[in-house]
């Protein structure tokens, strides 16, 4: 398939991925994945950009078949996969990919339940779908990271369209030419520059990905055709995308290479952009060993790798959604609330006077040491603190708690579920949706809308 354009390997491959073809550790992989975006969107739905979207959905398309996640609202599966999407980067609490430096369950997930829910599908399909989506948009990010990160766009819908296209064509049974259209036509839906993080746009971006997936997929479907080679050709994404022109090497290795099991995904401990993580464990390391108040704090100076400042980009947060991407609000909010979780992020706590005054005493810049490491995203971090008594603490941390190689506990996993979701649906229900997710793999397209139903 040396000739054949990349987006028609990819679609070949897509398309005749049956459920027995799929490993089942990366199976295991997409039942965590999925057990985590249904907490993170049934707790985002509350969030002042999710219920944008929702009035948006309420007034694009009022009636449909799928639900919107933790809400009586139902819609079409765009509209759905749009404010679903949006609700479950609403937190900034979903997983996170190294292979994209992005968030890739926030944009095909929402699709792969919306249209197995509009098409009476079940578990299985979904899983399947979602592992194809996951795998397809991260092989393009193979040809194209980092440099399409470091010309400004956020990877997550960028390059997450392509993924929402595949979950869409997938479960909407699209042959290998039309699910080809449907990535070309993806190709040119995908949008998003991090220069919007800190605002209500960020999280928005997760949503309009899921949402032109399936357009891409209807549009193919009807018709619309794209350029199978867009990903290659002069003009095409790679090279507006990523300055990338030469793809003589480029090649498809899905079903050989398993990105969900090889690089995994980050499940997340803190509702914040993982740029911080790191540091917060390490802080937090500190601060159970050693009592510290605010007033013993001079100065702290953070070290961080390249990506850092270009996604922490609010040093002085003035309300929940800055906070969110500031590197200062993280470990002041740890020394002063002795957290940093859901009930830390909102605007009287940001606001808080302690809180402001402590920020101003924390710096961050890039480490010359970390910096020659490129632009990763796993977000090494050195801090030095100096306190008011002159005395030094130098701590560091290469790498956050929930990253493959230290792993949440399913004990962790499923207390973070529950933290999201019982206050929004109760008891029953939530424990309900673990046992479903346990063995999702077998779970009834009835089954699934049961529980969707709020």
């Amino acid at each position: 398939m040396m000739n054949t354009p990349l987006l028609a390997q990819i679609a070949h491959w897509c398309v005749n991925l049956k459920w027995q073809d799929i490993p089942e550790p990366v199976v295991e992989v997409a039942r965590t994945a999925l057990t985590d975006y249904v907490a993170v969107t049934i707790a985002g739905n509350k969030m002042p950009v999710a219920q944008n979207i929702q009035k948006l959905a309420a007034s694009r398309a009022p009636s449909g078949d799928c639900n919107l996640f933790g809400t009586s609202q139902t819609s079409s599966a765009a509209y759905a996969s749009y404010a679903n999407g949006a609700a479950s980067h609403a937190l900034d609490f979903d997983d996170v990919s190294w292979a994209t430096i992005g968030h890739p369950t926030v944009t095909v997930a929402p699709v792969a339940f919306a249209v197995a829910q509009e098409r009476q599908l079940g578990g299985e399909a979904i899983l399947l779908a979602y592992i194809a989506g996951v795998e397809a948009q991260h092989q393009i990010a193979r040809w194209l990271m980092p440099a399409l990160s470091e010309q400004g766009w956020h990877t997550t819908p960028t390059i997450g369209v392509f993924g929402a296209a595949v979950a869409a064509g997938i479960l909407m049974e699209l042959d290998e030419e039309t699910l080809t259209n449907a990535l070309a036509i993806a190709a040119s839906s995908a949008s998003g520059v991090r220069g919007n993080f800190g605002s209500q746009t960020k999280a928005m971006h997760a949503g309009l990905a899921a949402f032109n997936g399936v357009n891409a997929a209807e549009l193919a479907q009807i018709g619309v055709t794209g350029q199978p080679n867009v990903i290659e050709a002069v003009d095409g994404f790679g090279q507006c995308f990523a300055q990338r022109t030469d793809f003589a090497k480029a090649s498809v290795s899905l079903g050989e290479y398993w990105d969900l099991l090889e690089n995994g995904l980050v499940f997340k401990q803190y509702p914040c952009c993982s740029g911080s993580h790191p540091a917060i464990d390490c802080w937090d390391e500190l601060l159970q060993a050693r009592h510290l108040a605010p007033e013993d704090i001079e100065f702290i100076q953070v070290g961080a790798s390249l990506l850092g400042p270009r996604e922490l980009v609010c040093s002085n947060p003035q309300n929940a959604i800055e906070a969110k991407f500031s590197m200062q609000y993280a470990l002041a909010a740890r020394l002063i609330y002795g957290g940093v979780g859901v009930a830390e992020f909102v605007d009287d706590k940001v606001q808080d006077e302690r809180i402001q005054a402590l920020m101003a005493r924390i710096q961050m810049r890039v480490d010359p040491e970390l910096e020659k490491l490129g632009f990763i995203g796993t977000a090494p971090v050195k801090i030095r603190v100096t306190l008011t008594s002159g005395e030094t603490i130098a701590i560091a941390n290469d790498l956050a708690k929930g990253n493959p190689e230290k792993p949440l506990s399913n004990q962790d996993i499923e207390k973070k579920f529950t933290a999201c979701v019982v206050p929004q649906v109760g008891e029953g229900r939530s424990r309900q949706w673990l046992a479903l997710l346990a063995k999702f793999e077998s779970a009834s397209s009835a089954e699934i809308n049961e529980l969707l139903k709020q």
